[in-house]
């Protein structure tokens, strides 16, 4: 059985998952209502068989160390191809096993509890020997004043190396189309995910760079506004926001709601969106998966390692998809979701 740890405080409640260390069960303080941002795939409360990795535990939010999954070359544009393909260069260590898991180890592992109080849930999960990860240590803080959490994520290297590295908080859409708003703030550039990232379903041209949201180029021609959500057709997108200032605001026009991110830019200089919008109509997601992922990134969109360590058409115009890791010198990481007035 997946062990829960339970915050409840005035302005809200939560739950933080062993499996995975991954935030469930949110619920908000609103004016004098509650209201439930984060999204649970529907799979784990009906009688889907149990997945495997990710799948099995895909809750509101969690840390991605690395971020990404391996993706083959030849599902990818010309331009993105060469970094695809490009092997691990030796001063970023060798890549083991728990690289290659989707998100990493921190999405399959067993995290254990450090410390908890009234108002913070501490955990910490070792990575498996062979890993340049020695350790990640997460803290879910909830604010004591009113309807926000605060997170902290330390990362331990056990070698010199660098890695993507991502935040994965997922927002329930609602179902009235284009009622959810996002207003991200400055970014320098948009980019478009260089395979589909769902094919014959994805409209988004691949690769297709772009310098608003509410512009976004299509596989068919012209643009599309990828501001509003959910979409009226039924699609799987991605697109990366680059160079970006670490804040983004949605604002849920169904539920009189709107919620702020906040995150340090200078560590996690991208937001990709992953807007999952009943585009995936085999199992588990039977037509049916509703969210958006809103998710602070160093990384070339979720590839995994290998291009986001090599060049690639984003990191080749000024902006990291990756963190430097080393012994003795862990990376911290703070960020914040908050209700604020619409």
């Amino acid at each position: 059985m997946d062990k829960i740890w339970h915050l409840e405080w005035p302005h809200g409640s939560l739950d933080v998952h062993a499996r995975g260390g991954m935030l469930g069960g949110v619920s908000l303080r609103n004016g004098n209502g509650r209201v439930a941002p984060f999204y649970e795939a529907p799979w784990l409360s009906d009688e889907t068989p149990r997945q495997a990795g990710l799948l099995g535990q895909l809750r509101s939010e969690f840390p991605c160390v690395p971020f990404g999954v391996p993706w083959s070359a030849e599902s990818a544009v010309e331009s993105w191809r060469k970094s695809l393909a490009a092997s691990v260069d030796a001063h970023d260590g060798p890549l083991d096993a728990s690289d290659d898991l989707l998100h990493g180890y921190v999405c399959v592992g067993e995290w254990t509890l450090v410390r908890q109080t009234d108002l913070s849930i501490e955990i910490a999960l070792d990575y498996p020997p062979e890993s340049s990860i020695a350790r990640v240590v997460r803290v879910i803080r909830a604010d004591p004043n009113g309807p926000a959490i605060d997170f902290s994520v330390k990362i331990e290297a056990r070698r010199k190396t660098r890695r993507p590295i991502g935040l994965h908080p997922n927002l329930a859409l609602p179902s009235m189309a284009g009622a959810l708003q996002i207003e991200p703030g400055a970014f320098r550039f948009g980019v478009v995910h260089p395979a589909g990232p769902e094919p014959g379903v994805s409209h988004a041209a691949p690769g297709a760079v772009f310098e608003q949201l509410d512009h976004v180029p299509l596989r068919a021609g012209g643009t599309a506004a990828f501001d509003r959500l959910p979409f009226a057709h039924d699609t799987e997108e991605i697109i990366q926001l680059c160079g970006v200032d670490g804040a983004v605001t949605l604002k849920n026009e169904e539920s009189e709601v709107a919620y702020r991110l906040t995150w340090d830019a200078s560590i996690l200089p991208s937001l990709l969106l992953w807007i999952s919008n009943r585009g995936r109509t085999y199992s588990p997601w039977n037509g049916r998966n509703l969210c958006v992922g809103v998710e602070p990134v160093a990384s070339a969109f979720e590839l995994g390692c290998r291009p986001s360590l090599a060049a690639n058409p984003i990191n080749a115009r000024g902006i990291p998809t990756a963190v430097s890791l080393e012994p003795g010198h862990p990376v911290e990481m703070a960020y914040r979701f908050e209700v604020v007035t619409p």
